[in-house]
């Protein structure tokens, strides 16, 4: 390998690296439709194995089982009472530029010097209060990187 193609492919490694991205195939801004059952189960939502697995792997297998976990239709005071369940604190968004979320939920752990941090966008397009899609995502920041989603530095 010469070194302009290491030099390229650890550039590619690295944007990688700061990419926060959903895993499941993309709607409009990145969301997801919400395909799961009119009923939401019991047990926390699956946060990913964030203490072993990549930054990348944590965020498909997190933004999978969101998606897997709410259906279309549910009403949104369920999907955030669910999500405070498993220690996601929720706020509403105030209407912005761009396809803003009508709720933002939030969860953040402080683990050995790094910081992580879940979210679920929530979105109600027909303005009944109920779910139609969503975006989950995950980031991690420690203290020798930068991370996207914010948390304490």
């Amino acid at each position: 390998m010469t070194i302009r193609s290491t030099l390229a492919a650890l550039a590619a490694l690295a944007a990688a690296a700061c990419a926060v991205t959903p895993a499941a195939s993309p709607g409009p801004a990145g969301t997801v439709a919400a395909s799961g059952p009119a009923r939401i189960g019991a047990g926390a939502l699956e946060l990913g194995d964030w203490r072993r697995d990549s930054q990348q792997a944590v965020a498909a297998r997190f933004s999978q089982s969101a998606a897997r976990r709410y259906g279309a239709g549910l009403a949104l005071s369920e999907v955030q009472a669910d999500l405070a369940r498993s220690d996601f604190r929720c706020a509403p968004v105030r209407a912005g530029r761009g396809d803003p979320p009508d709720a933002i939920c939030r969860r953040t752990v402080t683990l050995s010097g790094c910081t992580h941090t879940w979210q679920v966008h929530v979105f109600d397009d027909a303005g009944q209060a109920r779910l139609s899609r969503l975006r989950a995502l995950y980031d991690r920041r420690c203290a020798a990187d930068d991370g996207l989603l914010g948390g304490p530095q």
